[in-house]
């Protein structure tokens, strides 16, 4: 049972990430910022949407990255690893924080929302 946990709240956690996006709540930049990632690449390649709104890859990265995630962790559980595995995904959750933060300003940037504040 202890290795099924984090698979069970990975399930749990992603209609949050998903509710979070399509309602473009902010605290998604935190809980699943890989899905702001996806949207900001989608965003760059056509013109920009006004609205932000999160298309069906971004949903779709929410709704599987919790689920995957808690696989793994389920994974390292088993292989006993979970201490070096969690620190990866920790280090990986942090990089995708920046870089959609990072992407987040340079499309404000562009459109001359963000840079100049």
């Amino acid at each position: 049972m202890k290795q099924a946990v984090p698979f069970i709240a990975g399930l749990l956690m992603s209609p949050v990430s998903v509710l979070g996006l399509f309602w473009q709540q902010s605290f998604i930049w935190v809980v699943c910022p890989q899905a702001l990632v996806v949207l900001f690449l989608r965003q760059s390649q056509g013109s920009y949407d006004s609205l932000g709104a999160a298309g069906y890859p971004d949903l779709a990265v929410g709704a599987l990255y919790h689920p995957v995630l808690g696989w793994i962790l389920s994974r390292a559980i088993e292989k006993g690893t979970l201490r070096r595995t969690a620190l990866r995904v920790a280090f990986w959750h942090g990089v995708a924080l920046v870089l959609a933060w990072a992407m987040g300003e340079f499309r404000n940037g562009i459109w001359g929302v963000g840079f100049g504040r």
